[in-house]
């Protein structure tokens, strides 16, 4: 029987994948584990910052734990008011079997994602039965409170966080000092990954794995049998840029799984086995995607499907009836451009057919993820308005709605989003202000001090400082992120430049400071992020600091500043740790626009990356010739410029960086508004991520200054 193993071609690259679980690391598993040079191993760092919320933060969320951890019988009975009838509302506590069956039903609430419902009903069990539960219980009722809280606001995922480690208080620990309550330590790695501790959560799944964090690479790849443990391990790896070290682990647990399923097939555990086994295999292919292995992941999602890649289309886009699966065959197929495929199995899943008639495709199938999913796939083939008619027929909208209707949430905050997204790609920002606002519980009319008050759940939040960077409203947008942490304009500078404690809002101010042209502060902040600082030698500070996204954006900003020693010299080591195509992407773009680049260029073998980097060496040069001639002068270079990236695009046609070049070149020859605008929607549909990123670089102001000349010709 085949397990999903890839072929010997699939498993081998010129990088020798195979064989890395075998070699020792040159790096250890930490935030300051890259020592390119050295070799040495150095810690995880666990004296990196912790998070500790912002002042006001810490007061509004302390003030709401105490309301909490002293649930009065009134709102508990208010909570059992609108839970499930399952849950016998009332005070008097219930027998073990009843305490048995109401968490059941608990858990299968939690694992249908009604998470406000799950807390609602763990609170109950907890509330209901004080005293009675045995300390088992008690551990499962609150890791499933925990779990539920996590998928909620910021102020819950602290929460979460909080009653976690004083679960922790009342058990014992292993010799790594990891919790023995089964799944505690697991829940709480999850959490704190939700809250951006990215280093806090890598610690804690390390000790749960029994590995040191100064390990060497083989070490820390080799699974620990702790299988849920190695698994999310390899996924924030992952999520932290270290591919290769995921890739290493994800593919020892995946041997260590076959081989298990191979020689014992009939143990008790085998079906729990396959399913781990599965779950490796999708996250594989999601590695090897971002890895720009993209035969290699579709070779091994095809052979877990059981399909082989000539099968005939009807069987390709048969679903498994495993929607993991499934999804990640979407993924990997709308990355190599199957866009066919990808849509046509989507449709199969979700009951539909190709020739159905428009009101049966735009029709929601009842499955959120499945919903937007299409919907981002119309995107992406240019399908606009079967995008947007999905969109509002999920939020229970008409596209003839007027305006007050359209901006009025729907009440699930993912599709409310997905439709902000499209709204702002299309460029009807002003619509999409409204419906953030309004999900924010906010007046577009109201002061700019009601506007900039948080609303607590930080992915509406952060999506309206982004909204707001983009429409350049950037005072709005920092004042909101300030707010946010607790910090102000005026506060000392060791406050200011702080980290948070938590990486989507520290890495939303470095965003927003770099395109605010403020690449000091943003750089003092990534500093501080990383433990380092001005005063450290070159070697420390040019050392990556174990975060993918964190390194390439203090690149940036060294950029800009001018520090391009020391820029190239981290950049350099970042595509030994990483191995990212982002990585060789910036070095090459860091080299462009310069007299030698198309020597230097020569030397590499043709791909996207050298194409776009040549793409952009003559929209810098066009950009020069404007700002020293006028408009007229960069036609050549920006015509150049459009032809590489026709070229590119033909042969890489997903590549989102490409659409996002080609809307600068259109923008910059004075094309219409609509033109430019849908390919920078374009790139955004294909790779959602590319809006989170520190990407600004110093000739992006070159850019700016011609094309305020270019804009100044036509207003003449």
């Amino acid at each position: 029987m085949s397990y999903g193993l890839p072929t010997t071609s699939a498993t081998t690259s010129s990088n020798s994948t195979t064989t890395l679980a075998s070699q020792r690391s040159q790096y250890g598993a930490s935030g300051s584990d890259a020592a390119a040079a050295t070799g040495r191993r150095l810690t995880l760092n666990p004296e990196a910052p912790t998070f500790i919320p912002g002042r006001r933060l810490h007061q509004g969320v302390q003030e709401r734990s105490n309301i909490l951890s002293t649930l009065s019988d009134r709102q508990a009975s208010e909570y059992q008011g609108v839970t499930p009838r399952t849950f016998h509302p009332g005070t008097k506590s219930s027998s073990p079997e009843a305490i048995e069956e109401e968490v059941s039903d608990a858990f299968a609430i939690l694992n249908n994602k009604n998470f406000t419902e799950a807390e609602k009903a763990f609170r109950i069990i907890l509330h209901k039965n004080q005293g009675i539960l045995s300390s088992f219980d008690k551990q499962n009722i609150t890791i499933g409170l925990a779990r539920s809280l996590k998928e909620q606001t910021f102020e819950k995922q602290i929460e979460a966080c909080s009653i976690l480690e004083e679960l922790r208080l009342d058990g014992t620990f292993t010799s790594f000092g990891a919790s023995t309550t089964y799944h505690l330590d697991l829940t709480l790695s999850l959490c704190e990954e939700a809250l951006g501790r990215h280093f806090d959560a890598e610690l804690r799944l390390l000790r749960l794995r029994e590995k040191r964090c100064n390990a060497n690479e083989e070490v820390l790849c080799k699974p620990s049998r702790h299988y849920a443990a190695d698994i999310t391990n390899a996924r924030l790896w992952q999520s932290m840029g270290k591919h290769r070290l995921a890739e290493a682990l994800l593919m020892n647990i995946q041997a260590e799984l076959i081989n298990e399923l191979q020689s014992k097939p009939y143990i008790p555990d085998t079906s729990k086995l396959r399913k781990y086994l599965d779950t490796v295999n999708v996250a594989l292919g999601r590695i090897w995607q971002l890895m720009d292995k993209h035969h290699q992941s579709e070779e091994l999602l095809l052979k877990t499907s059981h399909k082989r890649p000539d099968d005939p289309e009807e069987i390709l886009c048969k679903p498994t009836g495993q929607r993991s699966i499934d999804l990640a065959l979407v993924r990997i197929w709308e990355t190599m451009d199957k866009n066919e495929l990808a849509e046509k199995l989507l449709l199969n899943i979700s009951g539909k057919n190709p020739n159905d008639n428009e009101e049966t495709l735009c029709g929601s199938c009842g499955d959120h993820d499945l919903d937007l999913t299409l919907a981002r796939l119309w995107q992406i083939i240019g399908r606009h308005k079967r995008a947007e008619r999905l969109l509002l027929n999920m939020s229970g909208k008409h596209p003839g709605a007027n305006r007050e209707t359209l901006c009025k949430p729907c009440g699930n905050g993912q599709t409310d989003l997905a439709l902000v997204r499209y709204w702002e790609q299309i460029g009807k920002n002003k619509l999409a202000e409204k419906l953030l606002l309004n999900m924010s519980g906010k007046h577009p009319d109201a002061r700019e001090e009601i506007l900039c008050v948080p609303c607590w759940r930080h992915v509406i939040d952060l999506s309206l400082v982004r909204h707001w960077q983009n429409t350049g409203k950037y005072k709005r947008a920092e004042k909101l992120l300030l707010n946010m942490i607790g910090t102000h304009p005026s506060d000392i500078e060791e406050i200011l430049y702080g980290p948070s404690g938590n990486y989507d809002i520290d890495m939303a101010r470095a965003r927003l400071w770099q395109v605010m042209g403020k690449p000091e502060q943003t750089e003092r902040l990534l500093l501080n992020i990383c433990n380092k600082s001005l005063n450290d030698s070159e070697e420390s500070l040019c050392r990556p600091c174990g975060h993918h996204d964190i390194d390439l954006a203090l690149v940036c900003s060294w950029e800009m500043i001018g520090r391009n020693k020391w820029a190239q010299r981290l950049l350099r080591r970042c595509r030994d740790l990483y191995q990212t195509n982002e990585c060789e992407y910036m070095l090459l773009t860091l080299s462009s626009g310069w007299p030698e680049f198309m020597e230097m260029i020569s030397h590499y073998p043709e791909s996207a990356n050298t194409l776009l980097a040549t793409s952009i060496h003559y929209f810098k040069l066009a950009c020069e010739q404007i700002i020293k001639e006028g408009p007229e002068a960069g036609n050549d270079n920006l015509n150049k410029s459009l032809e590489i990236l026709e070229s590119l695009l033909e042969k890489y046609p997903s590549n989102a960086a490409a659409y996002s070049q080609k809307a600068h070149c259109l923008r910059m020859q004075g094309r219409s508004e609509q033109e430019w605008l849908e390919c920078f929607g374009r790139a955004e549909a294909i790779d959602p991520a590319r809006v989170y990123k520190v990407k600004s670089h110093f000739w992006r102001s070159n850019e700016s200054t011609a094309l305020q000349k270019v804009l100044a010709s036509q207003v003449r």
